[in-house]
């Protein structure tokens, strides 16, 4: 699964919300390797109930300090992650990110 880790990304975390106002998002995990992103099935995004107008992407990642909300930076692209599980493979253990391709 490792030769699968082919991209270079980061990732950004909003503050926790201070005097009722929650500021920019700022870096987080600063360099991290993820598989490319891909379309998200079908299947999987019925079964998540995750309704929205904008494609769904998917990537697998052996870091563990992500978390929905969080966004996921690749080549300068903001992602937001809309889900975070849990995968193993091989006796190793993965996260299964679900983003939110923004058509902007």
């Amino acid at each position: 699964m490792n030769r699968f880790l082919t991209v270079t990304a980061s990732t950004k975390r909003a503050p926790t919300i201070t005097g009722g106002k929650r500021g920019a998002a700022a870096a987080k995990i600063t360099s991290l390797t993820c598989t490319p992103l891909d379309p998200l099935e079908t299947e999987l995004r019925q079964r998540l109930a995750l309704n929205t107008p904008h494609e769904l992407l998917q990537s697998f990642t052996k870091e563990t300090d992500i978390r929905e909300g969080d966004i996921l930076v690749v080549s300068s692209e903001e992602y937001p992650i809309r889900w975070v599980g849990e995968w193993s493979w091989r006796g190793s253990s993965f996260r299964h990110l679900v983003l939110e391709d923004l058509k902007r």
